[in-house]
């Protein structure tokens, strides 16, 4: 069971980076081209700036699941590690079942989002692509999300209180 996580964390490792950088890569790319073909010849894509716009929320989210594993999100660093180890256990685990359970509340509303786009077949201005599309990348990065912080909650509750510290579960190798 624990080779199974370890492939599944691996290919969401690989997803969110390979999501994340071709995205923003190519966003820079369009806006650049854009730019230069605006300023140069006085000229542009029409459709540049609203497929930029969608390529950089999809980078965003997609480093915003991934911050998630690596413990770039979770705050309040500073009070937990002050705390007594048996303490800062519990407020961590309670802090991130609050966290897991709002991500996915987030999965939920976000595929109710993307069923109803689909429903009512709405398209993008420029691009023509349909909304449900763009917004894929909500419950596909909130799941993602989800998943590592329960990940964290289970690596947390086996951590014995007494030898627990906040780095131990946060500060993930990455």
């Amino acid at each position: 069971m624990k080779k199974i996580f370890e492939t599944l964390d691996k290919w969401l490792d690989y997803l969110n980076m390979t999501v994340m950088t071709v995205m923003m890569a190519l966003a820079t790319i369009v806006a650049f081209i854009n730019v230069v073909l605006r300023y140069v010849f006085n000229s542009s894509l029409v459709w540049a700036g609203e497929l930029t716009s969608y390529l950089f929320i999809w980078s965003a989210l997609f480093g915003a699941a991934y911050g998630f594993k690596i413990g770039l999100h979770i705050g309040v660093t500073a009070v937990i590690q002050s705390l007594k180890p048996k303490i800062a256990k519990v407020v961590l685990t309670i802090s991130l079942i609050v966290i897991f359970i709002y991500l996915c509340l987030l999965v939920k509303w976000g595929y109710d989002f993307v069923i109803f786009n689909y429903e009512l077949e709405q398209v993008s201005i420029d691009l023509h692509l349909p909304f449900w599309i763009i917004y894929l990348c909500v419950p596909i990065t909130m799941s993602i999300a989800a998943y590592q912080v329960l990940l964290k909650i289970i690596a947390t509750l086996k951590i014995p209180a007494d030898k627990f510290s906040y780095d131990m579960i946060m500060k993930e190798q990455h």
